[in-house]
């Protein structure tokens, strides 16, 4: 881990800040984060060779991504190429750690069900309604491989000709979470089923940055209807204006969920009845803690219905029921050594364009805010 020098705390996200056209803020984002990129690089170096993938193979792999990249999402490819500059990294180790779920899996080959890797997340939405303050929240516990809590940053990016953005991503990658100025955001969540690593696809860091470069909410929806995906995936896109859809991305499909009583829940089973009937869930069997984070974070933000703060979230998210595999995840070890755990927290306001994290919750931790201005 990598505590604070005294009082125990992990050391809050960098913030990196880039402007400009695709591939100037590609290579400001780099430069900025070289030292996390680097680190990015080498945990999934590691994670691949653990499934039998060398960095050799890794970068050929991802050279199947390029073409497609280029095709659908040019300007994204260019920003990709101006990290790799600005880090001093061959553009096709960029590619590989975005493709991480694709390489992870062999390669577009089968993805074994089961306690085989750590994702995991759960996410929650309050609607306007539902909030102290009539804003819209967001949220998300990011469960994954405790180690990305020294490789991922904050970016305040203002690209040329778009909204600007605010996102919490691995060092390298194009975006995990985030909001941007027109009012969207999006969180997002694992999910498998058997249609997953059948057939090529664009990788899912790349639809998310997508949609939050869209300035109208139906565009950032049709980012993610429209996009070629490899693997399941759940995306919840909010606007700021009281508006949230769940997506249960398989490849072949999507279904999607709208809020109850103004509140959205996510953690790693599908849960729309069309999906329930239709596909087989092959993530459920290593993360039976699914069906009760869901629950637990939903029961706890409904008693508080009206007047819901980021205070709110902080405590719903905190739920350490089930230990370790609690909706705030305890560091856990899996097959081959691998280091589980709630890796972050991230609460948005998406009306006031705000950001607060938190690295490693489960342990001695605070909260850092990050805003859009």
């Amino acid at each position: 881990m990598a505590p604070g020098p005294a009082d125990g705390l992990t050391a809050p996200f960098p913030l990196i800040e880039a402007a400009g056209p695709p591939r100037e803020m590609g290579r400001r984002y780099g430069r900025g984060a070289a030292e996390r990129v680097h680190r990015s690089i080498e945990i999934y170096r590691r994670g691949f060779a653990d499934k039998g993938v060398d960095w050799p193979a890794a970068r050929a792999i991802a050279s199947r991504f390029v073409e497609r990249i280029e095709q659908a999402y040019p300007h994204i490819a260019e920003e990709m190429r101006g990290i790799a500059d600005g880090a001093e990294v061959p553009f096709e180790d960029i590619v590989a750690i975005n493709a991480r779920t694709e390489l992870l899996y062999g390669g577009f080959g089968d993805r074994p069900p089961g306690d085989d890797d750590p994702d995991g997340c759960t996410s929650a939405v309050a609607l306007p309604a539902a909030t102290a303050d009539g804003h819209l929240l967001q949220s998300q516990n990011w469960d994954w491989r405790d180690e990305c809590a020294e490789s991922s940053v904050v970016l305040r990016l203002a690209p040329d000709g778009g909204p600007r953005m605010l996102v919490f991503v691995e060092a390298g990658l194009m975006a995990r979470i985030g909001l941007n100025s027109a009012g969207i955001a999006i969180t997002g969540n694992y999910l498998e089923c058997e249609a997953d690593g059948r057939r090529p696809g664009v990788p899912i860091p790349i639809v998310r940055r997508q949609a939050l470069t869209e300035s109208i909410y139906a565009r950032a929806l049709q980012a993610v209807l429209r996009s070629e995906r490899a693997f399941s995936i759940n995306l919840i896109l909010s606007h700021r204006d009281g508006e949230a859809i769940d997506l249960e991305c398989t490849p072949e499909e999507i279904f999607w969920l709208m809020p109850e009583q103004d509140l959205l829940v996510h953690s790693n089973h599908f849960l729309s009845l069309p999906a329930r009937i239709k596909v087989k869930d092959r993530g459920l069997p290593g993360n039976a803690d699914s069906l009760y984070r869901d629950m637990r974070v939903r029961r706890h933000l409904a008693k508080h219905r009206g007047s819901i703060t980021v205070d709110t979230l902080k405590e719903a998210l905190a739920d350490r029921f089930g230990s370790p595999r609690a909706v705030c995840r305890s560091p856990t070890t899996g097959p081959g050594g691998k280091v589980s755990s709630t890796v972050a927290t991230v609460i948005m306001d998406t009306t006031a364009g705000r950001m607060w994290i938190a690295p490693r919750p489960y342990g001695p931790h605070r909260y850092t805010e990050y805003g859009l201005d």
